[in-house]
C-alpha cells in the first residue's frame, strides 16, 4: 500500500510500495503501541495504587518535583524551591516512595519555569499530575498533526515511544517538544509567532540554545526578534512576580547537575549524550568532555551548514532538531521527544522525494531509541542512544548534500 493512503494526499515523486514498512503497518504499529501503553499504564497504575506494592514509584513520578516546586514557592515564596530540604520534605509527604531512590530530587529549572507551573500548586497532587501529563500528551499530538500533513498523524506521534518515556517519567518534554514542532511548522508563515513559541523554551535553557543560531544564520530576523522578545517578556515577568533572588539561587543549582554528570551519581545510562557515553566506557572527566566537545561542534557546524544556504526547510527543521540534542551534556532520554521533531520532518522529504536505501529502517531504530535506557541500558551498561543521534543528523546532513548537488 502507498505511502499517500495514509497521509490522505499522493507524493511528489513516486515512492515504491515494495518495502516492509508501507502506509498500512505503519499505521497498525502506531496503534499497537498505543494500545499497549494503555495496557501498561493501566497495569502500572493498579499496581501502585490499588495494590499498594511497596516501593513501586506510580506513573509520573518526577512530577512531584514540579509540583513540590509549585507549592513550597506559594508557601515560602519563590526561594523556596531551592532550598533541597525544604523541597525534599514536601516529595517524601506526597510521594513517600521518593525515598527509595535516595530522596533527593532537587529543583534545577529558572524561575521562567516556576512561573509557568505555579498554578498547578493550587491543585491536589494527583488532579495536577493529571492535568500536567495529560495535557503535554494532547498538547505533542496536535502540535505534530500540524507538522505531519496527514490524516491521522496523531495516531503515529503519540505512538512514539519517547511520548511513553515523558509520561512514565512525568517531564516537561512534551510540552516543550510541542512547542519547538509547531514553531518550525508555523516558522515560514508567521515568522512572528514562531520566534515567540520559541522563546517559551527557554524555560529549559540548555534546549533552546540552537534556536537562535539557526535563525540567525537563516535570516530569520522577524523570527529571532519574536524569539528574544518572548524570552526576555517572560524573563521579565518573572523577574518582576520573584525578584532577583530566584535567578541567583538557579545559578546556583546548576552547579548540581553539573557535578551529578562529573561524578557519576547521575543515572548516565538515561542520558543520551556523547558525555556520558564515554564517561561509561572510560570514566574519568577530561576524555568524556573531549569528546563531547567534538560531538558538538559537528552539531553546531551541521546546523550552520544547514540553515545558512538553500535547501528544502524539512531538512532544515529535522538537522536542528537531532542537533540541540546533541549540543548539551545534561539531558535524560525523556528530551528525547524532541526527536519526534526530526523523525515527522525526515519522513515529510523523504515522502515527497523518495526513500534512499536502509532510511526507513534507520528511522524504525530512532522510533525505539528512547526506550533503550529504560529497558536495556542497565543490561548492557553502554550508552548507544547518542550514536542513535548522530546517525539521525548525519542523514539529515546528506540529505542535504544530494540536494544541492542535484537540486532537481
Amino acid at each position: 500500500m502507498a505511502f499517500e493512503n495514509f497521509a490522505g494526499s499522493k507524493p511528489l515523486l513516486p515512492v515504491s510500495d515494495e518495502h516492509w514498512l508501507d502506509a498500512e503497518r505503519m499505521r497498525l504499529y502506531s496503534c499497537a503501541a498505543l494500545i499497549c501503553y494503555v495496557v501498561f499504564f493501566g497495569i502500572w497504575m493498579y499496581r501502585a495504587w490499588i495494590l499498594n506494592v511497596a516501593g513501586l514509584f506510580p506513573p509520573g513520578a518526577d512530577f512531584v518535583v514540579f509540583w513540590s516546586a509549585a507549592k513550597v514557592a506559594l508557601e515560602h515564596g519563590a526561594v523556596a524551591p531551592y532550598n533541597l530540604e525544604l523541597l525534599q520534605a514536601k516529595e517524601v509527604a506526597t510521594v513517600p516512595q521518593v525515598l527509595v531512590g535516595g530522596g533527593a530530587l532537587p529543583w534545577l529549572y529558572p524561575p521562567t519555569f516556576l512561573l509557568a507551573i505555579l498554578p498547578l500548586g493550587l491543585l491536589p497532587y494527583g488532579a495536577a499530575a493529571f492535568v500536567f501529563l495529560t495535557g503535554g500528551a494532547c498538547w505533542y499530538g496536535w502540535a505534530m498533526s500540524r507538522t505531519l500533513p496527514w490524516r491521522g498523524a496523531w495516531i503515529a506521534a503519540l505512538g512514539f515511544p519517547g511520548v511513553a518515556v515523558c509520561i512514565a517519567t512525568g517531564q516537561n518534554s512534551l510540552w516543550l517538544a510541542g512547542t519547538a514542532g509547531l514553531a518550525l511548522t508555523l516558522l515560514r508563515q508567521r515568522p512572528v509567532l514562531a520566534g515567540a513559541l520559541l522563546g517559551l523554551v527557554t524555560v529549559k535553557p540548555h534546549i533552546a540554545i540552537m534556536f537562535p543560531l539557526a535563525l540567525l544564520c537563516a535570516g530569520q530576523w522577524r523570527a529571532l526578534l519574536g524569539m528574544a522578545a518572548s524570552a526576555a517578556a517572560l524573563a521579565a515577568l518573572s523577574l518582576v512576580c520573584f525578584g532577583v533572588e530566584p535567578v541567583l539561587a538557579f545559578l546556583s543549582a546548576t552547579g548540581l547537575a553539573r557535578a551529578a554528570v562529573e561524578n557519576g551519581t547521575a543515572p548516565l545510562i538515561r542520558m543520551p549524550t556523547m558525555f556520558a557515553a564515554t564517561k561509561l566506557l572510560f570514566g574519568g572527566v577530561v576524555l568524556p568532555y573531549v569528546v563531547h566537545a567534538v560531538c558538538a561542534c559537528a552539531a553546531v557546524a551541521s546546523v550552520i551548514y544547514a540553515w545558512s544556504r538553500p535547501c528544502s526547510f524539512a531538512l532544515r527543521a529535522a538537522v536542528l532538531s537531532t542537533a540541540m540534542l546533541l549540543v548539551p551534556p545534561y539531558l535524560y532520554d525523556y528530551d528525547l521527544a524532541f526527536l519526534g521533531i526530526a523523525m515527522a520532518w525526515l519522513g515529510i522529504h523523504a515522502h515527497r522525494c523518495g526513500w534512499l536505501t536502509g532510511e526507513r529502517e534507520l528511522l524504525v531504530v530512532l522510533w525505539l531509541l528512547p526506550l533503550y535506557g529504560l529497558l536495556l541500558g542497565e543490561w548492557f551498561d553502554i550508552q548507544l542512544m547518542p550514536i542513535g543521534l548522530v546517525l539521525a543528523l548525519a542523514l539529515g546532513v546528506w540529505r542535504i548534500r544530494l540536494e544541492r548537488l542535484d537540486p532537481h
